[in-house]
């Protein structure tokens, strides 16, 4: 009787401690996430080229995705389409096909941003080190 005691105390106060624990935890990482973040923005030393490059790839990829899907949807026997199956499937395809084209154009404009942006900060970066001054 006296080691089932011991055993259930001892379970218990396990479940305590990490109940109090978790939160704490939770609280830490969020915090370091928040300087992290703060730490980014106000860094000013952001590589937009980088960025833009960043974006274009994964444009290229979501456009890699949509070719293999038409691919697939055009290879399909027409057979496989009949039926209350075979219509969620191909408005499964259809429904993927147009969420992949979304994000190559977030992606792209992200990309076009950052171009933008990398293209400015180069101005800015010239027109310091030409020693001129607006006055």
């Amino acid at each position: 009787m006296r080691t089932a005691t011991i055993n259930y105390f001892t379970i218990i106060s396990i479940f305590a401690l990490m109940m109090i624990g978790l939160p704490a935890v939770a609280y830490a990482t969020e915090q370091n996430t928040q300087v992290n973040s703060t730490a980014i923005k106000t860094a000013g030393n952001t590589d937009h080229q980088k960025l833009a490059h960043y974006y274009e790839d994964q444009a290229k990829e979501m456009q890699a995705k949509i070719q293999e899907q038409v691919e697939a949807f055009n290879h399909k026997p027409s057979t496989s389409f009949l039926g209350r199956n075979g219509q969620r499937i191909k408005k499964h395809v259809v429904f993927k096909i147009h969420e992949f084209e979304k994000a190559a154009a977030e992606n792209l404009q992200k990309a076009a941003y950052h171009n933008k942006m990398a293209e400015d900060q180069k101005n800015r970066q010239q027109f310091a080190e030409s020693g001129r001054i607006k006055g």
